[in-house]
């Protein structure tokens, strides 16, 4: 009985391990998956700068927080986009919602970016009454939250503003197809650029 008891044991000891390490295959392999990799930034930056006429050594300076490995804020070169921020934060872990993510997108100076994580509310709809929301950096989602802002409306804001470099000043806004003076006095008080 003493050596049934052994070999039992034995079995349950090469169980666990063979478990342990599918386990840290099937981890590997969900890590690799959700890496993300940016093949040569200089030569990204340098055809960002050629295309806008921008000097590419002035910095900006963005805040990312949320599913990311190290949240923080990270300094960029003007034209960044969103995979370089991120990459510089250690990229995005294992429970970050990539799809909800542009990552293309420029960024701007002091902006704050939260990267979601799977199944994660958006912050628009547990903030405060007393938010406003930022026309120049807001989702589609975040912008049809707007009173009298519908699908058709809240892309075309985002159009105008990658079209135009965002918006100046929030007048700016009545430039957007179907946006009157009515639709914009109802917004006045729940935007901000």
């Amino acid at each position: 009985m003493d050596r049934f008891d052994r070999n039992k044991i034995l079995y349950i000891l090469i169980v666990l391990v063979f478990l342990g390490v599918f386990w840290g295959w099937y981890q590997f392999k969900v890590t690799t998956a959700t890496k993300m990799t940016i093949a040569d930034t200089t030569a990204l930056n340098k055809d960002v700068a050629e295309e806008s006429g921008l000097d590419n050594n002035e910095e900006i300076m963005v805040h990312i927080t949320g599913a990311v490995i190290k949240p923080g804020v990270v300094k960029l070169k003007q034209g960044s986009r969103l995979v370089e921020a991120i990459e510089l934060v250690g990229g995005l872990t294992e429970s970050a919602e990539i799809e909800a993510l542009n990552l293309a997108r420029k960024l701007q100076d002091e902006e704050k970016i939260h990267i979601p994580a799977i199944g994660e509310v958006p912050e628009t709809t547990v903030a405060s009454e007393n938010t406003k929301i930022n026309i120049n950096t807001a989702s589609l989602e975040e912008l049809k939250s707007l009173p009298g802002i519908g699908d058709v409306i809240a892309q075309g804001i985002i159009d105008y503003r990658d079209k135009n470099g965002g918006f100046k000043e929030l007048e700016e806004l009545k430039n957007v197809t179907r946006i009157g003076d009515k639709i914009f006095e109802g917004l006045a008080d729940s935007i901000t650029i």
